[in-house]
């Protein structure tokens, strides 16, 4: 399984409205799942461990970091691939929140495995609005395996910002991702 922790480095992702930055919450989440799936036998990798991005002074494009996450998949040829994100609402509207999962257009394990995800996530984080929806993010219409793109909460939310601060709101997360990935494995790969 690789899990892409959304963002980092120069890639900061949103920010909440007390300067939370997305990229720190989702490699919080990130390591709190790794640690489940290597704990409960899994094979588990990171595309990243700490705060960076993969650019180099050749290309500094947010196409390059997100071309070196898949290769990653390609060369480590994981079952799937989740990336772990925390969505803005454009507006800014501090009362919207919600949790969408996205999943590669066109891939019926894909479909499965946000599904599965999906639902522990919602229970979970105590968001009763949400949807599963395809997804044309380039991370996942360039994967060759299972792939969902998470968006567990929207970081613009007062609420959500003051949770994800906590250690024990990112681990509540990653065990929705967890029990997900579970759900979708039971049913075979």
């Amino acid at each position: 399984i690789l899990i892409d922790p959304g963002h980092g480095g120069s890639f900061r992702g949103t920010m909440g409205p007390d300067s939370l930055e997305e990229k720190k919450v989702n490699l919080g989440v990130s390591l709190y799942l790794w640690g489940l799936l290597r704990e409960a036998g899994a094979e588990a990798a990171l595309t990243r461990t700490m705060d960076r991005d993969f650019l180099s002074e050749a290309d500094s494009s947010l196409t390059a970091d997100l071309q070196t996450r898949v290769d990653m998949a390609d060369s480590l040829k994981p079952d799937i691939f989740i990336s772990i994100h925390h969505n803005a609402q454009p507006a800014r509207d501090p009362a919207f929140n919600r949790i969408e999962t996205y999943y590669k257009a066109g891939d019926p394990a894909s479909l499965d495995l946000a599904t599965a995800v999906h639902r522990h996530l919602m229970r979970n984080i105590g968001i009763d609005v949400g949807e599963v929806r395809q997804g044309n993010y380039y991370v996942l219409r360039n994967m060759d395996v299972p792939a969902i793109l998470g968006e567990s909460s929207y970081l613009t939310h007062p609420p959500v910002e003051e949770k994800l601060r906590l250690s024990r709101a990112q681990e509540l997360e990653a065990e929705a991702y967890f029990l997900g990935i579970v759900d979708y494995c039971r049913r075979g790969l």
